[in-house]
């Protein structure tokens, strides 16, 4: 493999073809660059997507009750189906390592007072698990927190549009807020990506909400699924969820409308598949590519045996072995093959870093190769120059040398 002889021989012979040797490299090198080139803006495309339109808080699943619409154990249809906080620590305590992030929450439509501004919103008793879950950010004082649940405090954490309308230029950290007739202490503005209606809410503990009005029930419960929990796996957990939940409550198995899970499984499926497709495309056109590639190069060596002839057999006449042959022949090919391929990927992974912001618009984010697919271009490449070389390499190991003597 090291034998400085051989590869003076090996340049040689590129050399006496150059014109031949680039036609036949080049398409491997546009095999491999069409490949990586793809394969990143593939990557980028999905970034995007996910990006804009589905971000972590996607995953949320949500359970809700209603009136059932099923006579079940006796009990008539129509009744209405009450959560409370035990069903909160039941999922919390029996699911808890399936589950990143819960809360129970408590939602009323409510007037809102600030000195000589009012407005009607939304307020929604939760615990401090909600701010993961909405994905709000804190853009002044805090969150509410364990504590402020545990002392049953009036502290309130509002969006930063309900500061504006009620506090005007004023901050309201530190200030008071009065929500239908009792007063509650402003300890953070959060901002949120969603925009107005989320903005619009505003946000205390759940045990201070229930304890204000007087009971223990909740509206929903919504969790996030863990990070390594597939899409299968959510749709299992939220099936297990809803019929323990159906159970306890006496809700029939078959009842839609009683008790329900609500999560987003489905759509991300799709698009799951959507980019699955997209990659099989990927890999038909790179793969494509690559074949006529390893067939340009294989026509090469062909010819290049072809004319090499009676080289070749005068040197099995002075002890050439067949397999110092197929060496020789598989050592040029691999050559080609890697100098021509290693451009392409080169070239590949150069373009996809290079455009990396200049895309955005176009819902391509980041589109850069990772070192696994580069990984992979370089086994491909290989396999190819191994595949590209077997059969000269075999034509020409059976080279007779008396034959190859009398070949003009």
């Amino acid at each position: 493999m090291f034998d400085i002889d051989r590869w003076l021989e090996i340049w040689a012979s590129i050399k006496s073809n150059l014109l031949r040797t680039f036609l036949s490299g080049f398409t491997i090198a546009l095999a491999l660059f069409v490949f990586i080139t793809l394969f990143g803006l593939s990557n980028g495309l999905q970034k995007g997507f996910e990006e804009e339109f589905f971000p972590p808080g996607v995953k949320k699943v949500s359970l809700y009750t209603g009136k059932t619409n099923i006579a079940y154990r006796g009990k008539q249809k129509g009744r209405e189906v009450e959560l409370k906080l035990d069903d909160y620590y039941y999922i919390k305590e029996k699911y808890g390592d399936q589950i990143l992030s819960i809360t129970p929450s408590i939602t009323k439509e409510i007037s809102a007072r600030y000195g000589s501004e009012y407005g009607s919103y939304m307020i929604q008793g939760v615990l401090p698990s909600q701010q993961q879950m909405a994905e709000n950010t804190v853009i002044s004082g805090r969150y509410i927190n364990e504590e402020d649940g545990r002392n049953l405090e009036k502290n309130v954490t509002i969006g930063r549009l309900v500061e504006k309308d009620l506090y005007k230029n004023e901050s309201a950290v530190g200030r008071t807020i009065q929500l239908g007739n009792t007063l509650y202490h402003v300890v953070g503005v959060f901002s949120d990506e969603d925009g107005d209606d989320e903005e619009r809410k505003i946000y205390l503990p759940i045990q201070t909400m229930q304890v204000i009005y007087g009971t223990d029930k909740i509206d929903r419960v919504d969790y996030l699924p863990a990070e390594d929990l597939t899409l299968a796996g959510i749709k299992e957990l939220s099936s297990a969820v809803e019929q323990d939940l159906k159970s306890i409550h006496q809700v029939s198995p078959e009842d839609l409308r009683g008790l329900r899970v609500r999560d987003n499984t489905d759509g991300l499926e799709q698009t799951e598949l959507f980019f699955y497709l997209f990659a099989v495309i990927v890999f038909v056109i790179g793969g494509g590519s690559l074949i006529a590639g390893v067939v340009s190069i294989s026509n090469m060596m062909a010819y290049s045996v072809r004319e090499r002839t009676k080289e070749i057999g005068v040197r099995k006449a002075l002890g050439a072995t067949p397999k110092s042959i197929i060496a020789l022949v598989l050592q040029e090919t691999l050559t080609v093959t890697f100098i021509f391929g290693f451009i392409g990927v080169l070239s590949g992974v150069l373009l996809t870093n290079s455009v990396d912001d200049q895309l955005t618009q176009y819902l391509i984010y980041d589109p850069s190769v990772e070192k696994r697919v580069i990984i992979m271009a370089v086994v491909i490449l290989f396999l190819a120059g191994l595949i590209a070389g077997f059969l000269p390499a075999r034509r020409a190991a059976n080279i007779k040398p008396i034959e190859a003597l009398r070949d003009d």
